[in-house]
């Protein structure tokens, strides 16, 4: 265990909260400890009292007396294994939460491969806790007591019995130094192994279109190969130990039952102090087996524990300030910079714009400008190394993520939807969804009538990533997602990459009626088309801003032919004017588009 100083303090509340019930799991162990030794003074009296007065009601009331004592051990070992269960559970609704949280942060940074990892990682720990680990260790501290009986009856037989405990101990300690390497080793192969395999099924259809499946099958068996030989090296190191370790159990059990036969024969002691000697070291020496046998899952509830830990400290929860109220939409980046996590290169470098509320922005620029790189910084989703996003005056981080995200709408350049129905999906699985929002979102993206022949309406399941559902249609609900309860913010990256001329024309029906509302937009787009209703435009180049202002104003500088152009060149049509700026070729100036509404 890691000093407190070092905790998350999620993890240090979770702990907390699990010493008072853990307190009384400790009792228990006690009191079925403590009754354990009714079964070696039923053996003395039947063999000193019973046998030689040749009573039966003796027996009957000793023994009467022994099952009640077990009965009541065996209710003190349940109400255990449930407190511990209750513990388990208790930090899992703890924890959950913040590690879903933490691992959605990580997932912001491109090339973490946390993924689902850390809630397996919960599972883990929490079935550790609640398993053979836990009883070892409370059985553990009780076994000195054994121990003390033992040398009560006589002290050759207590000093056997704590030669072998030391040799158990010692032998325990060497399986830990012999499988911690190996073991880890399985473990850090085996995330890899999973996350080959969850990277897999997502782009299953990638995989099988183009053959990518031997070559992708041999780097994940490679990496199964290599977890499989690290446990396999862990087991059989791990495996000469455990026999080891029952021979010497075996072999003490021999030798002290031996023991108590020479003190029997020299007549120092009577046969059941023989017998009950063999037991109570039995018992004491249990918990030392019973660590070694489930040493694996030590160890993985170990390191889940460390893993969840350094999560949680390198993704502190979010301080919450006060809830500022619903922003108009007002926007402004102040010499920002931005450089990808880890490296020094900057891939935004001073940029200075500012957008009032009504504003529809067009984003344009060549692959590769930093483009999805600025949206991401304008939703929030990332930080600017130097420099601010301001919405409203306030740092776009200074919001409460969850008081600001329901005024931001956001409709990504890879759509993703999650499992559920479509009414969930486009609220946002708000717990309190209402119907009249959901519909407006649905109309003002054109997607309403589409969903009305779904099987189920606006009850129909999605499935994974809305698998029920076209590339376009999924770009549909998406944008109803993103414009869901009139957002006063909305980012559209590409958000006519998959559609067709019917849902072009509803995407820019609700850029207009966005405008209409207040809403602040940007749209980033290499179509002209999606740029018709934006009355200012951005090109950015480099990462840098080669040029802002009204949309008729910078196009009419980006698109106007090159001076000494040959005048024979065929020219670009309107709706590759944009892409092909961006590869620095010049362009015929378009058509007279409609004016900025």
């Amino acid at each position: 265990m890691q000093n407190q100083n070092q905790l998350a303090p999620e993890m240090r509340t979770a702990l907390y909260a699990g010493i008072r019930p853990m307190a009384f799991a400790a009792l228990f162990s006690f009191g079925s400890n403590l009754l354990y030794l009714a079964l070696p003074i039923y053996m003395t009296q039947v063999y000193s009292r019973v046998v030689t007065s040749q009573s039966v009601a003796t027996l009957l009331f000793l023994t009467l007396a022994v099952v009640g004592a077990f009965i009541v051990m065996t209710a003190l070992e349940e109400l255990r294994g449930r407190i511990l269960i209750r513990i388990g559970s208790l930090l899992d609704r703890k924890l959950a939460p913040r590690l879903l949280d933490a691992v959605v942060n990580a997932g912001l940074r491109a090339g973490r491969p946390v993924r689902s990892q850390a809630l397996r990682d919960l599972d883990t720990f929490r079935q550790g806790l609640a398993g053979n680990v836990t009883n070892a260790v409370l059985d553990a501290p009780w076994a000195p007591i054994f121990l003390i009986v033992i040398f009560a009856i006589d002290w050759r037989l207590g000093m056997l019995s704590l030669i072998g405990a030391l040799a158990l101990f010692g032998l325990a300690l060497a399986n830990e130094y012999v499988t911690r390497p190996a073991l880890k080793e399985a473990n850090i192969a085996g995330q890899r192994s999973y996350s080959a395999t969850d990277s897999g099924l997502r782009n299953a259809e990638v995989i099988y279109a183009m053959g990518m499946l031997p070559g992708l099958a041999q780097r994940w068996n490679r990496d199964r190969l290599a977890m499989l030989h690290a446990q396999e090296t862990a087991s059989e190191r791990g495996g000469s130990i455990s026999a080891t370790i029952r021979f010497t159990r075996m072999f003490l059990q021999v030798a002290i039952l031996a023991g108590g036969a020479l003190l029997v024969i020299d007549g120092l002691t009577g046969p059941g102090v023989m017998f009950a000697s063999m037991m109570l070291m039995a018992r004491a020496l249990a918990p030392v087996e019973r660590a070694v046998g489930s040493w694996s899952a030590i160890v993985a509830s170990r390191q889940a524990f460390d893993r969840l830990n350094a999560l949680l400290k390198e993704f502190p929860a979010p301080e919450s300030g006060m809830e500022l109220p619903r922003p108009s939409g007002k926007l402004s980046v102040e010499t920002c910079f931005y450089a990808f996590p880890g490296t020094n290169k900057a891939l935004l470098k001073n940029l200075n714009f500012a957008l009032e509320p009504g504003d529809c922005l067009g984003l344009i620029g060549p692959s590769g400008a930093g483009k999805s790189s600025l949206a991401r910084l304008l939703i929030g989703v990332s930080r600017p190394s130097s420099g601010s996003v301001r919405l409203d005056g306030a740092e776009m981080h200074a919001w409460s993520r969850n008081n600001i995200g329901r005024h931001i709408g956001y409709l990504p350049q890879d759509v993703e939807l999650f499992s559920g129905t479509v009414r969930e999906n486009i609220a946002r699985f708000n717990p309190q969804i209402r119907d009249e929002a959901v519909l407006e979102a649905a109309k003002m993206a054109g997607v309403h009538d589409l969903i009305l022949r779904l099987p189920d309406g606006y009850d129909t399941e999605l499935g994974e990533n809305g698998a029920m559902l076209s590339v376009g249609q999924r770009q549909r609900v998406a944008l109803a997602r993103a414009v869901y309860d009139r957002p006063s913010f909305v980012v559209l990256d590409e958000p006519n990459a998959s559609l067709d001329s019917e849902g072009e024309q509803a995407l820019l029906a609700a850029i207009v009626q966005l405008r209409k509302m207040g809403s602040t937009v940007v749209v980033i787009s290499h179509r002209m088309s999606a740029l018709n209703y934006s009355n200012k435009i951005l090109l950015l180049r480099d990462g840098m801003v080669e040029r802002f202002g009204s949309r008729d104003e910078v196009l009419s500088k980006v698109l106007a032919p090159a001076p000494n152009a040959n005048a024979q060149a065929p020219q670009p049509a309107p709706q590759q004017a944009v892409a092909a700026q961006g590869a620095g070729q010049p362009a015929q100036a378009p058509k007279a588009l409609p004016a900025s509404s």
